[in-house]
């Protein structure tokens, strides 16, 4: 266990709790683990073991103060560059997280539109199966009467 600089305990997170922290999907951040833009240990059971800072390099985690509020407050010049850049980091830093969950939101939109779309194919197929089987025989066909066909007589 490890602890932060405020004092606390740290542990490993799991892919969920890493989810839960960042506010990104699992699936995002399992991306990010595959791709290797995050390090993490895939435990003996298949799940992963993610280091909290390893994880809030790549995404800030989640503030319990939305985006939209902003802080009132004059930069002075003394440490202006330094806060600046940290300012900034953080803001492309949430600006990446944000445009991560519009490309997984995007992602799962085009992925259902997809499914919806074969969903109907498979629908109208199946309704013109079940309207040709209701249907009979195509009226191109004639059909013999009982005497014609026990006695092998075409109706000529």
């Amino acid at each position: 266990m490890k602890r932060s600089a405020t004092g606390h305990k740290q542990m490993a997170y799991t892919l969920g709790e890493a989810a839960k922290a960042t506010g990104i999907s699992k699936a995002s951040i399992s991306r990010a683990i595959n791709s290797g833009r995050i390090s993490a240990t895939k435990k003996d059971d298949g799940s992963f073991s993610i280091e909290p800072v390893e994880l809030h390099r790549v995404y800030p985690p989640k503030s319990a103060v939305p985006v939209s509020v902003t802080v009132n407050e004059t930069i002075r010049n003394t440490d202006a560059d330094a806060r600046n850049t940290s300012d900034s980091n953080v803001l492309q830093a949430r600006l990446d997280a944000a445009l991560e969950q519009l490309r997984d939101r995007d992602r799962t939109v085009e992925d259902l539109r997809h499914r919806l779309d074969r969903s109907d194919e498979e629908r109208r197929e199946a309704q013109a199966r079940v309207i040709g089987l209701l249907a009979g025989p195509e009226p191109t066909e004639t059909k013999r009467g009982f005497f014609s066909r026990l006695f092998g007589r075409s109706e000529d």
